[in-house]
């Protein structure tokens, strides 16, 4: 029974002695934390808490200089304007990151041949790893320009885009990157390319003429108007492409 006794002694003079060394660590911490960031562990760990929550739901900023590029863009390529080109490019990012996601790098719709290349690289590097991409829910919150470079020969607008979707990619049924159950915030550049050379076009081209008649959109090697066969005299002479994308954060 003695012998109990001494144990229960000794080891609850164990815990205590740790229970005091940690107190004492604890507090050396929390006064160093309050020297160098001016703030207690609490709340240190609840900056870091909230920085993570923050990065699954704040956007990224993007340029505002459309005001600037705006008029210039609807001045150069009026049949165009400034505001098909930006839906252009909305509607390029989801498609590049759908066909990212279905391994088909030529479904882009108005996707160049540098781009379709661009796609199928991203694609072959994780089929290579074994790894599958996963971009559900996806959501655009904002998009500005941040590049326009125009000349008698050729064209570009680079537009920046803050999206957030359900992104994580996958290896032998592991999550490796990204979160099931929670949003990515991601920052892409998406260039669309302009060319007059109309011979150089593939079958994706993105006209910008429309029939005099009644307004349609007209296909580029087209003699007649589909819609209501008005003959057509070389009225398309420049097209669009979405070039390249990159993604910046």
């Amino acid at each position: 029974m003695g012998g109990f006794v001494t144990f229960l002694i000794v080891f609850g003079g164990i815990v205590l002695g740790l229970v005091v060394v940690f107190l004492i660590v604890k507090s050396y911490l929390n006064k160093k934390a309050k020297q160098y960031l001016g703030m207690g562990l609490g709340e240190t760990a609840k900056l870091l808490s909230d920085g993570l929550a923050d990065e699954c739901t704040m956007p990224y900023s993007v340029p505002k200089l459309d005001p600037l590029y705006k008029p210039k863009i609807d001045r150069d390529f009026p049949e165009m304007g400034f505001d098909r080109l930006q839906a252009m490019a909305k509607n390029g990012i989801v498609h590049i990151l759908n066909a990212i996601e279905s391994s088909k790098p030529d479904s882009v719709e108005h996707g160049s041949i540098r781009l379709e290349d661009q796609i199928r690289g991203i694609i072959d590097s994780h089929n290579l790893k074994g790894d599958s991409v996963h971009y559900n829910n996806i959501r655009i919150h904002s998009i500005g320009v941040d590049k326009y470079d125009a000349s008698t020969e050729a064209a570009s607008v680079v537009f920046q885009i803050a999206l957030q979707s359900t992104y994580f990619c996958e290896r032998n049924g592991k999550v490796i990157a990204g979160f099931k159950d929670k949003p990515t915030q991601n920052l892409f550049s998406i260039t669309l390319a302009h060319n007059q050379d109309l011979s150089a076009a593939d079958a994706k081209t993105y006209i910008e003429a429309n029939c005099p008649n009644c307004g349609a959109p007209v296909p580029a090697n087209g003699k007649e108007c589909p819609y209501c066969g008005s003959g057509l005299v070389a009225v398309v002479d420049r097209y669009w492409q979405i070039d390249s994308f990159k993604l910046l954060k």
